[in-house]
């Protein structure tokens, strides 16, 4: 489950678990091993367009099960597979049995995550319609999603991808995970920024760029009060990336902390400002 990578039943899923839980038992057992082992997730959960209207909300809640719940329920607290998900006409996937709660219960240290940004949702005009056409390109969520508020704004400053600049909504994903799956910790196991056109700019203006310590420094204060106002478990959080890369078949996406020269036959390396800001957070926020 990468780039590039689809599956062509949904039923695809069970096998996933199987096939974790199996290497999970392997590590326990066998080689007698005492580290964690996590599954990452890499989602950005959905929050209602108007949280004022119900059918938001339930849309928001259905593109969460789809996206963490299948795997989530097992695993974490051994619930079946969301009825959202299951009762969707055409999707084929079949109901997990008792014998196998038991054997993917559990069978995971923390839950990783990958939660750059969050997004807006609301469902589609015909609800029934969308849940019956499988060809239509929204189905099987049937939820439209946006990065727009319901008054027109955007929720915060764009990149040169999906993330925006919103830590708003980073307090509120992590208490939705830590309620809803009731890990033992949760890791924020990627999360970054390429800033637009970073790509077109002079090597000075790279190293100087703003926007990515705001997403980091707003993203993190968010993280400490997660901690320290809701108890979530946070365990560490890890950026992407250290350095700039050919992120998914294009250079154009940096989210490095370092700029590559790509011209010189030395790719050399150099540091911007993210790097040294990002750092002084931790330093600034550690306990002796």
């Amino acid at each position: 489950m990468g780039p590039g990578l689809t599956f062509e039943t949904y039923n695809a899923m069970t096998v996933t678990l199987q096939a974790h839980a199996a290497v999970y038992d392997w590590y326990k057992t066998e080689l007698k091993g005492v580290g964690q082992i996590s599954m990452k997730f890499g989602n950005n959960l959905a929050v209602p367009l108007d949280p004022r209207e119900s059918s938001h909300t339930s849309a928001a809640l259905r593109y969460r099960d789809f996206e963490i719940g299948i795997l989530g329920n097992p695993l974490f607290i051994g619930k079946q597979y969301p009825a959202d998900v299951l009762n969707t006409p055409s999707l084929g996937l079949t109901a997990l049995t008792q014998k196998q709660f038991s054997s993917f219960h559990g069978k995971i240290g923390f839950l990783a995550i990958d939660p750059y940004v969050a997004q807006y949702a609301s469902p589609v005009k015909d609800m029934t319609a969308g849940l019956q056409n499988a060809s239509d390109p929204l189905w099987p969520y049937c939820v439209v999603l946006t990065n727009v508020q319901a008054n027109g704004w955007l929720m915060g400053d764009g990149s040169e991808a999906y993330p925006y600049i919103a830590p708003q909504y980073v307090r509120q994903q992590l208490g939705y995970l830590w309620n809803t799956f009731k890990p033992s910790a949760i890791l924020v196991a990627e999360f970054g920024f390429p800033v637009f056109a970073e790509s077109q700019k002079t090597v000075p203006a790279q190293q100087y760029v703003l926007e990515r310590t705001l997403y980091y420094q707003g993203f993190l204060h968010e993280v400490l009060k997660a901690i320290h106002k809701d108890g979530v478990n946070v365990i560490g959080t890890v950026a992407w990336s250290f350095v700039d890369n050919n992120e998914l078949g294009t250079y154009d996406s940096r989210y490095g902390m370092q700029s590559v020269n790509r011209t010189n036959g030395l790719l050399t390396r150099t540091f911007k400002r993210t790097i040294f800001d990002f750092v002084d957070f931790f330093r600034g926020h550690m306990t002796n």
